[in-house]
């Protein structure tokens, strides 16, 4: 549980921070992963991103821990929802490994390049409130928050939600800023046509373009199914920087919200890493 609570703690001072963690040492080897790139001309540069540890969730969370310092103690839907373990693409240190210049990650940024999010699955933009009254971040506000912090912003964002919300209720909640921007489809995706949603990723977005993807459908055999396909088809995978996905398998820690669907823990761990590989910075959403 130290290095959890290490790795922890360096995440969240990382994300207070954007573009500027260059490293010339291994300092972060033991606590994190990392993602290598080659150029085109041959460039190596790597980036540390979280670990693929324990049910993929926050590590302080789910289990009961003793000792947990204060700072880092969260309970009830918080905890369940926990996204603090996430280190996204623009505060992940890097290392460049023909160069000392400190510059930003060059697969971050290109000029004319888009900032461009899907959420499959978004749900209302403000949350979900339980009987508690907490309200969860469940998808287009978590990253919106994390990039209006960094005073970044997106270009685009695309929307997907079978639940069809009232338009007045889901529009009534989108922050101006937004308004042009976001593209809400009142729709549940499909895995082939017109609904699949890289069909339509492939006619947005450039290679240079920065894309993230949420994926929380809660249909197991079609998230499946659209993950097959990524890994699969290089049209598709190429396209996309950072996937966010919650892989639904029968694990004992989480039958009460998931039941006992196909599949088991280390079949996440499987295909995480195999898009790691790839190139993806793949994360586990919750």
């Amino acid at each position: 549980m130290k290095k959890s609570i290490q790795t922890l703690n360096y995440i969240i001072d990382f994300q207070k921070e954007i573009f500027h963690q260059y490293l010339q040492s291994n300092k972060y080897d033991e606590l994190f992963s990392k993602i290598c790139y080659r150029s085109p001309t041959n460039q190596l540069v790597c980036q540390y991103i979280e670990p693929l540890i324990g049910l993929l969730r926050d590590p302080l969370t789910i289990c009961s821990f003793n000792n947990i310092p204060l700072n880092l103690q969260i309970n009830d839907e918080v905890a369940m929802q926990s996204k603090r373990f996430f280190l996204l693409g623009p505060s992940a240190p890097y290392q460049n490994y023909q160069s000392s210049d400190k510059s930003i990650a060059p697969w971050l940024y290109r000029q004319g390049s888009q900032k461009i999010l899907f959420d499959i699955g978004c749900s209302l933009f403000k949350g979900t409130t339980n009987d508690t009254g907490s309200s969860s971040l469940t998808g287009a506000r978590w990253f919106y928050e994390y990039f209006r912090l960094h005073s970044l912003h997106f270009d685009r964002i695309i929307a997907f939600d079978r639940a069809n919300y009232p338009s007045d209720i889901y529009w009534k909640q989108i922050p101006d800023d937004l308004m042009g921007i976001l593209t809400y489809i009142p729709i549940g995706v499909e895995s082939n046509g017109k609904l699949n949603p890289w069909n339509i990723l492939k006619r947005i977005a450039k290679n240079d373009d920065y894309v993230i993807i949420k994926l929380d459908i809660d249909t197991p055999t079609l998230e499946m199914e659209l993950m097959q396909q990524v890994l699969k088809n290089t049209s598709i995978s190429s396209l996309i920087d950072e996937m966010f996905f919650e892989m639904h398998v029968s694990i004992q820690e989480m039958r009460p919200y998931w039941s006992t669907p196909p599949g088991e823990l280390k079949d996440t761990y499987r295909l995480f890493t195999q898009l790691r590989q790839m190139g993806i910075r793949m994360h586990s959403w919750p």
